[in-house]
């Protein structure tokens, strides 16, 4: 509890707990969610933890955090991703141990547009890594709103795990390991439209 203001213990945003809150660290993930877009726009950190988001046609956003910056990028998304809509599929739960020496910084930007796009369904992410930092297992969740749900947890695990529960929970793990071993981004005309094919290939 804070003593000044009565209000609960203020946690840092998931991104920083996960990947950390230098400014090296904010431009790789402004980088890394540029890329996601294939030049589209243009992503750069503002203030003090937020980004400006540019396309190339249309006024510059602001984003206050990294989940802001990927409803943001949805519309200009060209990394294929799981799909199903209308979705009546029920929650499932898949378990993805992830490559030693993952990139905190795009796991960071897949977690937040995987739980923004939704369409496959709600997702909601738990990754447990070795941050700096006492240890806890105690899940530190985000400022969380409706879109938004991921949580990070310190383990004494040098292996990186993430456990994602929703609908088509696999089908995003595969595309996250896809994602993160280095497939190019699949372009497509309107990726954020809904399917009716049921889940997408992935990207």
């Amino acid at each position: 509890m804070c003593g000044a203001c009565g209000t609960g213990t203020i946690r840092p945003p998931w991104e920083v707990l996960l990947a950390g809150d230098r400014p090296a660290d904010r431009r790789r993930r402004a980088t890394a969610a540029a890329r996601t877009a294939d030049g589209r726009v243009k992503v750069t950190p503002w203030g003090a933890a937020g980004y400006l988001l540019t396309p190339t046609t249309g006024p510059i956003r602001t984003c206050p955090d990294l989940d802001a910056l990927a409803l943001g990028l949805l519309p200009h998304l060209r990394l294929s991703m799981p799909a199903c809509s209308p979705c009546h599929h029920p929650g499932d739960q898949h378990l993805v141990n992830l490559p030693t020496g993952t990139d905190r910084q795009r796991l960071a930007v897949w977690s937040a547009l995987a739980t923004a796009h939704r369409h496959a369904g709600p997702l909601t992410i738990e990754i447990h890594t070795c941050c700096p930092g006492p240890r806890t297992n105690t899940l530190t969740p985000a400022v969380v709103s409706d879109h938004h749900r991921v949580r990070v947890s310190r383990t004494g695990t040098a292996r990186p795990s993430m456990l994602l529960r929703g609908p088509h929970a696999a089908q995003y793990g595969n595309h996250l390991l896809n994602y993160l071993d280095g497939s190019p981004s699949k372009t497509a005309p309107n990726p954020n439209a809904p399917s009716e094919s049921g889940v997408s290939g992935s990207g």
